[in-house]
């Protein structure tokens, strides 16, 4: 299954969600392909600690395609990352039709693949909508992004495409609007809530999905709550510290290789 996940507005929390549902899924068993299709200001790998200077989409894309498998980057955790390169700045109908030629044959190979989409709706958002399954939108609990996350519903729908859901994101329950409302405004069932939560903060400066760093945080229940949801069974973080430290060293290693 291919979903986007789409924001109407940046700095909502769209990529945390993505990364850190690819590692439960792939944690699961399944295989995952997390795709960077924020071209135009692509973050994955930052949030992993790894500056995409080779083995990107671009790269190969220059090669016409040779080398296709060593785009692929692979996390401690199990999943499977492509990315654009910070240099990729042509972003015009020929360069995003081409950059989802090149990564189609992989799509098959996996379960699931992720796409962490643009914000908004631009020109790579009808490619990225294209070529997904389904959407999943990710909001705050305010007026400005549940609004501009509405907007990205109606173009889904517009292309043809389902909204699985949506999910509200930094909710402190304190002068924001209500999961009703919210619902109500988007035209789509939330899906989940996940809440405001300081531990995001270290797990993002550490470049560790805070799923993996920390497990029993408020945020890690509610993205693991999603997943239930999306999975359609009931997964749980593993009781107990040593699943989390063998994570932790496979990710040192990662990060110093």
């Amino acid at each position: 299954m291919k979903i986007a996940v789409l924001s109407g507005k940046g700095g909502v929390g769209k990529t945390l969600l993505a990364i850190n549902l690819s590692v439960i899924f792939a944690k699961e068993g399944y295989k995952v392909l997390l795709v960077d299709a924020n071209f135009s200001a692509p973050t994955i790998a930052t949030y992993f600690k790894t500056i995409p200077n080779s083995n990107t989409m671009d790269e190969v894309l220059q090669r016409g395609g040779e080398g296709l498998e060593n785009m692929i980057w692979i996390h401690p955790s199990g999943v499977h990352f492509i990315t654009p390169s910070f240099n990729l700045v042509s972003l015009d109908d020929e360069t995003l039709q081409n950059l989802f030629t090149i990564m189609e044959p992989l799509f098959p190979n996996y379960d699931f693949v992720i796409f962490d989409g643009p914000a908004g709706v631009e020109k790579d958002t009808h490619y990225v909508v294209h070529h997904s399954d389904g959407v999943l939108l990710v909001a705050n609990p305010n007026y400005p992004s549940l609004y501009n996350a509405l907007k990205v519903n109606y173009f889904a729908q517009a292309a043809g495409k389902s909204v699985i859901g949506a999910v509200l994101n930094m909710v402190t329950g304190k002068d924001e609007v209500s999961v009703q409302e919210a619902q109500q405004i988007l035209e789509t069932q939330i899906i989940g809530v996940i809440p405001f939560d300081p531990a995001i903060k270290k797990a993002v400066n550490e470049g560790v999905p805070i799923v993996m760093q920390s497990p029993s945080s408020k945020a890690s229940k509610a993205y693991y709550e999603i997943a239930s949801t999306l999975l359609g069974k009931e997964v749980k973080p593993k009781e107990g510290g040593s699943d989390w430290q063998a994570w932790i060293k496979r990710i040192i290693d990662f990060l110093l290789s």
